[in-house]
């Protein structure tokens, strides 16, 4: 099938969208006929739904402004920091440094 040069207008986020598909390497072009070609065909399905967070967090009953949760927050945070835990770093292996030979001149 032949092609035929277009100009496109993207928006950023729509650039970004695309390299973060794996499309950022490679050409845009062909990123783009793939897409079109996806969607002729009836590949790319129905858009995903809205996602929310309504009803996801409950609040206290004795709380329900908040007002406490200040105090809750930093309690738990330094719960946190008060568990011991173990930090080690993995030393770079050893490699022995390797002499340049230098070609000797005599002039």
């Amino acid at each position: 099938m032949s092609k035929k040069a277009v100009s496109l207008t993207l928006d950023e986020a729509n650039v970004v969208w695309l390299k973060g598909r794996g499309y950022g390497q490679a050409n845009l072009s062909a990123a783009v006929d793939d897409l079109i070609t996806a969607a002729r065909a009836g590949r790319l399905g129905a858009p995903a739904p809205v996602r929310t967070v309504v009803g996801t967090i409950d609040l206290a009953a004795d709380d329900p402004q908040l007002e406490r949760a200040d105090r809750a927050v930093r309690d738990l945070f330094a719960a946190s920091l008060a568990r011991p835990f173990r930090v080690s770093e993995a030393s770079p292996p050893y490699e022995p440094v390797r002499r340049v030979k230098r070609s000797r001149r005599r002039g």
